[in-house]
């Protein structure tokens, strides 16, 4: 299994939207050297008006390419900030301990510069890919999952599971009620390879670890650390338990 895309996530009161101060201080703070980017909004065209260009009060994002490769973005959206890592990795490298390590940093000080502004709600969500091979360990994971996936010996494909899992966890001295959601789905890997593009059946497994929405956590940049710094020991579960 090789990770594909980490995801860390704060929803907010406030909604720190576009302005070139926003943009020059942010950068300052928290990636200098990175492009700033307007995040185009779904179904809302802008006639005229290049997307990938911020507008004042509107959704934004800094953009920047990993020495080691890989990009980072941190969104700037209505009532939460995303920060976002899309690298392939192995699952077995210290990479996501390493984000959550840098999430803490960096929502830290975004807290600072919100005058106590508390954390309403909380996410993690990491993207991971198993490539479909001779051992057919994807299939294995699917009759794991599901009894009724084979018909005369023909196994079913393009198949897309989704299923939540509620939970009180432990974080730092406070319980919080999680929302575990699972996506598990069929899908395709596209990479370059020598400049020849290549293209692998995949099984996509995608987790979204939030605090459910109905209980707001008022939590401060310490007890984002203490999120960021469990997080890791229950998602570990969670894969166990799947695979």
């Amino acid at each position: 299994m090789i990770i594909v895309q980490l995801r860390s996530t704060i929803f907010l009161q406030q909604n720190i939207g576009y302005t070139p101060e926003n943009a020059a201080k942010f950068q300052a703070l928290l990636l200098p050297g990175s492009k700033v980017y307007g995040i185009p909004q779904p179904g809302v065209p802008m006639l005229g008006v290049n997307p990938t260009m911020p507008q004042y009060g509107l959704s934004w994002r800094l953009f920047k390419k990993c020495e080691n490769g890989g990009d980072y973005n941190i969104a700037f959206q209505p009532g939460k900030i995303d920060i976002v890592l899309a690298k392939e990795a192995d699952y077995n490298s210290d990479i996501e301990k390493d984000f959550c390590e840098q999430s803490i940093k960096w929502f830290s000080k975004i807290l600072e510069t919100q005058n106590g502004l508390p954390v309403m709600r909380i996410a993690y969500a990491p993207l991971y890919a198993i490539k479909k091979d001779g051992v057919n360990s994807c299939d294995i994971i699917w009759e794991n999952l599901l009894k009724k996936t084979v018909f005369d010996g023909t196994q079913a494909q393009d198949i897309n599971l989704q299923f939540l899992l509620k939970q009180l966890i432990k974080i730092g001295n406070r319980d919080i009620q999680m929302n575990l959601l699972h996506n598990i789905f069929d899908g395709k890997q596209s990479k370059t390879v020598n400049d020849v593009p290549v293209v692998s059946d995949v099984l996509l497994m995608q987790l979204d670890l939030n605090s459910i929405p109905e209980v707001i956590l008022n939590m401060d940049k310490e007890g984002v650390s203490e999120f960021f710094s469990t997080i890791l020991g229950i998602k570990n579960k969670l894969i166990e338990n799947v695979g």
